[in-house]
């Protein structure tokens, strides 16, 4: 699904601090007869599990900017209802992540932030298809249920942006995929081990079924990494992954083949410009997110008119049908009057 697209553009620096007010909210935990943890299916419109995160302010000056309202626009429902559904069992979820190991060792060098990367979609697209015309840049075989052959192209740019982020940040690529998949990949992508300092599967995502559609949603909580948040970012092309750490998320488009893009580009510029400029210092860096993009915010906003525009849908619908019954009484009514009136003329 194709969300956004990095965009270069100049934004004033602005002195606006983050909102600090704490709002509760009452969520269950339900499961099914396989123990897995089930959405709720019509949690309370906009709740807002914990408090939002705090950002000091700060007064350098931003030089780029990612536009997000075009994925704001093209969430669709199924992202706009997973979201929402999400949104509201934030405290159950955390509640229980409480007390884990870490999924990550020790980091190494503390002076590195932590850039963690989305695979499919971010750094390669990867489709079950025929080799057409040589197009690939990769072929690798998959175990899942039966042996298939997969093809894929990698994104333009991605072995020279893994060089220089690593340079940079302590990276860590963390896909949903299977292991022997997710194995296959960093050896296209990091063949002499030097570029990725971690790689995490859907083994160390949250698992959750869809109330509404049944799907199998793969849940990446940066919280589980043993890692500072205020120094860690995850870049995704897909919301609803990074739902519980929107503070940290930077939005990317998704790639689906092709040669032009520059996506890695922009991102690369973005994290030079606001990100690695700051290293040293001791700020929440989330506070250059939340002054890009202020997803957090913008994204609940998004949902819940989704969610009014589907209350209205729901009226509406239930209105139609009241007034086809009515119709139908009526109907019934003239049927039975018309019968009454044959019956006396006879």
């Amino acid at each position: 699904m194709v969300l956004t697209r990095y965009q270069q553009a100049n934004l004033k620096p602005t002195n606006e601090k983050g909102n600090k007010q704490k709002r509760r909210i009452t969520a269950t935990t339900e499961t099914n007869e396989h123990n897995e943890a089930v959405l709720v299916k019509d949690p309370p419109l906009l709740t807002i599990s914990r408090s939002r995160d705090s950002f000091e302010d700060d007064t350098s000056e931003l030089d780029t900017a990612f536009k997000v309202d075009c994925l704001l626009e093209q969430l669709d429902d199924f992202e706009c209802s997973t979201l929402d559904a999400l949104m509201a069992r934030w405290p159950s979820m955390h509640a229980r992540l409480k007390g884990m190991k870490p999924h990550l060792p020790p980091k190494k060098d503390d002076h590195k932030p932590t850039l963690v990367l989305d695979l499919d979609e971010t750094l390669l697209h990867t489709y079950r298809d025929t080799i057409n015309n040589g197009e690939v840049d990769y072929v690798v075989y998959a175990k899942d249920g039966y042996s298939c052959l997969l093809a894929g192209r990698l994104r333009p740019g991605v072995m020279d942006f893994l060089t220089w982020a690593a340079s940079s940040f302590e990276v860590v690529v963390w896909t949903a995929g299977r292991e022997d998949y997710a194995r296959m990949a960093r050896d296209c992508l990091d063949p002499e081990n030097k570029l990725i300092t971690h790689m995490l599967t859907r083994n160390s995502c949250i698992r959750m079924r869809s109330a509404s559609t049944k799907e199998v949603l793969y849940i990446k909580d940066l919280c589980a990494l043993g890692r500072d948040l205020s120094k860690t970012f995850l870049v995704d092309n897909t919301p609803h992954a990074a739902s519980l750490n929107l503070s940290n998320l930077i939005p990317i488009e998704a790639y689906v083949g092709g040669k032009s893009d520059t996506e890695l580009v922009e991102l690369r510029r973005f994290l030079e410009s606001n990100l690695v400029r700051l290293t040293d210092r001791k700020d929440d860096m989330r506070i250059i997110l939340y002054r890009q993009f202020n997803l957090k915010r913008r994204i609940r906003e998004r949902v819940g008119s989704w969610k009014q525009q589907q209350l209205k849908q729901q009226q509406q619908q239930l209105k139609q049908q009241q007034q086809q019954q009515q119709q139908q009484q009526e109907q019934q009514q003239q049927q039975e009057q018309q019968q009454q009136q044959e019956q006396q003329q006879q």
